[in-house]
This record gives C-alpha cells, structure tokens and sequence, in this order.
C-alpha cells in the first residue's frame, strides 16, 4: 500500500517524478475524489526510534540514542552524503534545522532508495533526523516525549521533545533543497516495537555460527543474536498515557483519516487489495 505514495509529500507537476509519486500534481483528472492538480502522498514524522547498544560511534555519537525524524519525498538525487560521516557545507538539509542540547544531525541514515523493477519507478527518500543520547532512565522509567507539529499557514513547523527538554526543529525552508512540502496529510499515530537489519539488528555473524535463524531459545539460532540481547528478554514496552491536542481555533487542525481537503476514503476503497494482510491471510 505504501509504493510510490511513503514518504510523499509534493505538491509541484515534475514530469521527472511524475511516475515515482502515484498522485501527483501533474495529473488535472484524478479519479477517487482526488484535487485536481494535487501532489498527495504519506510522509512519516518519527517521534523516537531507540538505537541500543554502549559503544561510541566515530563521530563522539555514544550509543545508546534515540531518532526524531522526519522522513520524506522526493529526496536528494546527487551528491548525497556518506551514511556514517558527516556532510559537508550545503550537502544536506540545514536552513531552519534547529538542535537541542545533546543532540546532533544523524549521520547514520540519512533516507533509502526504493527500487522499482520499471524503469522511472525507483525513487529516493529522505531522513531529515536528529539523534539525542539516551540514559538508563530512559529505559527503566516513565519520560513524556512530545511532538508539536503546525500546519498553520505561515506557522509551519515540527518539533520534538523530551521531558519538557527541546530536542530538534524542522521548517517549511528546511525542504528547499528539494522542494517538498511540510507534513498537512491525515495521520494515525504508531507506536510499536520492531526490530530491523538496518536498525540495530543482526550483529556481524560470528565464526561458527550459519546465522540462518534467530532464537534465543534455540542454542542453534542463539549464537547469531547480537550480544547481551537474549539476556534482555522477555522484554516490556510499557505506555502510561498518549494524549493528542487540537487547537480549536486553527482551521488546518482536521479530525479524521479523510478530510475534506484530503480525502482518502474513496482511493482506498478502489484500491482495497493493496491494504490486505496477506502474511495473515486477511482477504476482506
């Protein structure tokens, strides 16, 4: 359900991207209720991703950290920065990025590409993301972690917090270098724990083990686990409260997955096949 509509968010007729942004700007037709005209897609703003782990990374970024994102396209074509060092002047996102204390640019994923086999198909997003240290209290306590996110016109902005601590800011000026707009989409709010081979997860296989499978209760699949991970398992994810507030008199602050100046529902109903669980056999 997510291809060529994550992380979209474009509102400009490009005929280059035409075909990587399946409703885009340059259509003056659309079917399913859709504006005439008007890029839409399916941006991603991450509240916390948590990378664990104790050891220092080679920019002084001392694991464990967490991530606040803002994932988004189209991303950067050229001259992209390298994952794991930091870009140089003008090479990445900078104007209107604003950094708390402790935190720095994440250097550690800067987007992926997502490839297509038809030719024109394959496009790039973008992690505009910040990374903050993170303490034993943060996994062993309760902290309040909180996202203002503006879709006022001329107030357009996201900014994240930890324990009332500013952590990292991004503006509609950050997005020039490509000209992709700041999140105004329909969202529901995620919160999941994932384990991923580009987040943590594997480790290097060791010497001596095929790596085939990972289990903690299999002494066969154990020896690929990366270390000390059996030991924290079974492990809790454990959520007090989510509040979400509206500001009443703001008329960009919608309730709904299909609003009307976004509307969705009948571009899902005519595309229900792709929003199927299929791995748990969900037909319907």
């Amino acid at each position: 359900s997510t291809d060529w509509i994550w992380p979209w968010s474009y509102n400009k007729c490009d005929r280059a991207l035409q075909k990587q942004q399946e409703i885009n700007a340059c259509e003056p037709n659309p079917h399913y209720g859709l504006g005439s005209s008007t890029g839409r897609g399916a941006p991603e703003i991450d509240l916390l991703e948590a990378m664990p782990g104790d050891e220092t990374l080679n920019y002084g970024l001392q694991k464990p950290y967490f991530s606040a994102s803002y994932q988004v396209a189209p991303g950067k074509l050229h001259d992209r920065p390298v994952e794991g060092k930091l870009p140089y002047r003008g090479q990445w996102y900078s104007k209107g990025l604003k950094f708390g204390a402790n935190t720095t640019l994440n250097a550690f994923f800067y987007g992926t590409t997502l490839k297509h086999p038809k030719k024109g198909q394959t496009y790039i997003a973008d992690a505009i993301s910040a990374n903050r240290h993170l303490h034993e209290t943060h996994f062993d306590d309760f902290h309040t972690w909180r996202l203002e996110w503006s879709t006022k016109e001329g107030q357009q902005s996201i900014r994240w917090y930890l324990d009332n601590e500013f952590i990292f800011q991004v503006l509609p000026e950050t997005l020039d270098m490509t000209g992709a707009n700041m999140p105004d989409e329909p969202m529901h709010i995620l919160l999941n724990t994932a384990v991923s081979s580009t987040w943590g997860f594997p480790a290097p296989c060791p010497a001596g083990c095929t790596c085939e499978c990972f289990d903690c209760g299999n002494p066969k699949c154990a020896c690929g686990m990366p270390q000390g991970m059996c030991a924290n398992l079974p492990a809790y994810y454990e959520i007090d409260y989510v509040r979400v507030y509206q500001d009443m008199e703001d008329n960009s602050h919608k309730i709904g997955c299909s609003t009307d100046s976004k509307p969705t529902k009948r571009f899902i109903q005519g595309h229900l096949d792709r929003y199927y669980d299929y791995f748990n056999n969900e037909r319907q």
